[in-house]
């Protein structure tokens, strides 16, 4: 037996029993973690705010802004980029934010993952 059937076999013994264990991996990738929950904005000066963008990247288009003490809340996030990346809802504004800015309890919500390089 080859490297490359044994590799195949592996693959698809992968495939087949992810249905068994509940688990699609590149699903839960991509959806990322429920949170359902209100957080507040914080973590930056009192001048500045909080970027709410249509997608999870820091390059993508502001759709709205957040400000330092506001309370929002957060849908879901996932990592992406070494940090999380949250989708809230903000007065009535529905987008994407970078979790370390978002606090709960006093505490940064999400933070930036040290084992993710």
């Amino acid at each position: 037996m080859t490297l490359a059937n044994t590799l195949k076999k592996a693959a698809l013994a992968i495939v087949l029993a992810a249905p068994v264990m509940g688990a699609a991996v590149t699903t839960a990738s991509a959806a990322g973690y429920q949170v359902r929950d209100t957080a507040r904005v914080g973590g930056f000066p009192n001048w500045d705010q909080l970027n709410i963008r249509k997608w999870d990247a820091s390059y993508s288009r502001k759709i709205g802004e957040a400000y330092r003490g506001d309370r929002v809340y957060v849908i879901r996030c996932k990592l992406k980029s070494g940090s999380d990346w949250c989708k809230i809802s903000a007065g009535g504004t529905v987008g994407w934010v970078n979790g370390r800015y978002l606090r709960k309890g006093g505490r940064n919500f999400a933070s930036a993952h040290p084992w993710y390089r």
